[in-house]
């Protein structure tokens, strides 16, 4: 009985510790299999975690402009509306600093009918050279007006002049900028294409264009005044490549060599005076003169390549009203021909233009402006309104209304 007990025993035992044992595994197997899933989700969490990061660095921002204008009578076409509703600007801008000095920009505008790449640049601040930094791709032109953003500009649309030169705003190119730290000054040198189609494209001949442009800006903080400074040049050239023929600006015409460049060059001088009288005013102003040239698709003598000498400037008064309002009046002249008067080419018409605004700035992101432009043509025989009357004044006003909604 004694031995039966003791074997009896003894299997309890052999068994308790092989369950035991058995226990212990499976536990282990579980406890490993638990690590292993929660290692795998440490690994999914830093991945979430650095690609967080990334999307951190990007900054989203943009505007939709949505406008109705109203056109006088030698605006409209037989049959034409004198009115519309439309979007003109609808833009969405998308920055990504991936790292301090370093900087990528693209921005494309969604206008109906009119999907277009704004801007597609690179920005890289260069090393041991405070203040130095390197633009490459393609973006706006280095000129105040040009620069200063569609969505922040007092009147609806640009200068005739600025609009006349810089078509399209942007080029593609680079360009050296310092801006300065310890001395108030701007310098910008770009080298560019200089094809002024504001389209993405190749260059259309061989050399770049050239534009440079320097700004002192003053300050008297005891004063609540600032003085802005700068004079801009242009240097470039475009290449003749089907017509030997060429027109001056005073209509003669003289034969070059096929591929040769005419001249496009010319030189500015800008100031702006911002004051802090009476809630704020600014008085903004550039003139521009030089030489512009075209060339003909034809080999047509009676359709040549064209040279022109041409000035123009604008100056701008702008006044805020309390907190929400401002009154913006400007004046602005182009003459795309200085040398020749009375019965020239359509194209060599001179204008003068008042324009004057209102704007309403309901809040941070919503603005309301209104616009009265009023051109004043020069008179000459190529000029013709609405019924066909040569040698008039346009009856060529346009009212405009935009609302502006940004974030």
């Amino acid at each position: 009985m004694k031995k039966i007990f003791a074997i009896l025993l003894l299997s309890i035992l052999v068994l308790n510790g092989y369950s035991q044992a058995a226990v212990n595994d499976t536990v282990k197997e579980v406890l490993e299999a638990h690590e292993g899933k929660l290692n795998a989700l440490d690994e999914r969490v830093l991945v979430n975690e650095a690609d967080l990061a990334k999307l951190n660095k990007i900054k989203i921002s943009g505007y939709v402009q949505t406008q109705w204008e109203y056109y006088q009578a030698d605006l409209v076409k037989k049959n034409e509306p004198t009115n519309t509703f439309y979007i003109r600007r609808a833009r969405v801008k998308f920055t990504y600093e991936p790292a301090d000095g370093v900087k990528f920009v693209l921005q494309p505008d969604f206008s109906t009918g009119n999907l277009s790449l704004k801007d597609a640049y690179a920005v890289v601040n260069l090393p041991r050279l405070s203040g130095w930094a390197l633009w490459a791709g393609q973006f706006n032109r280095p000129d105040y007006e040009v620069e200063f953003s569609s969505g922040q500009r007092e009147v609806l649309e640009r200068s005739r002049v600025i609009r006349a030169i810089y078509p399209g705003e942007r080029e593609i190119g680079a360009k050296i900028e310092y801006s300065g730290t310890s001395t108030p000054v701007l310098f910008q040198l770009m080298a560019m294409n200089g094809n002024f189609t504001g389209s993405q494209a190749k260059d259309a001949d061989s050399r770049k264009d050239i534009m440079a442009r320097f700004v002192y800006m003053a300050k008297i903080p005891s004063a609540g005044i600032g003085l802005d400074l700068g004079v801009n040049g242009y240097f470039g050239g475009t290449r003749a490549k089907s017509n030997k023929y060429v027109s001056d600006s005073e209509g003669v015409l003289d034969s070059i060599t096929v591929g040769d460049y005419l001249n496009k060059r010319w030189f500015g001088a800008e100031a702006r005076l911002f004051a802090d009288v009476l809630g704020g005013m600014a008085i903004k102003t550039e003139y521009i003169s030089g030489i512009n040239s075209s060339t003909s698709a034809t080999a047509l003598k009676s359709d040549p390549n064209k040279t022109r000498n041409f000035r123009g400037y604008y100056i701008y008064l702008v006044k805020n009203i309390g907190n929400r309002n401002q009154f913006v009046a400007r004046y602005d002249y182009y003459d795309p021909n200085t040398k020749l008067s009375g019965d020239a080419a359509k194209s060599d018409v001179s204008y003068a233009t008042w324009t004057l605004a209102w704007q309403y700035y309901l809040n941070d992101y919503i603005r309301i402006s209104l616009n009265y432009e009023m051109p004043r043509n020069e008179k000459n025989s190529t000029i013709t309104d609405v019924a066909g009357t040569p040698g008039v004044q346009l009856k060529d006003n346009t009212v405009g209304v935009r609302i502006q909604a940004k974030f």
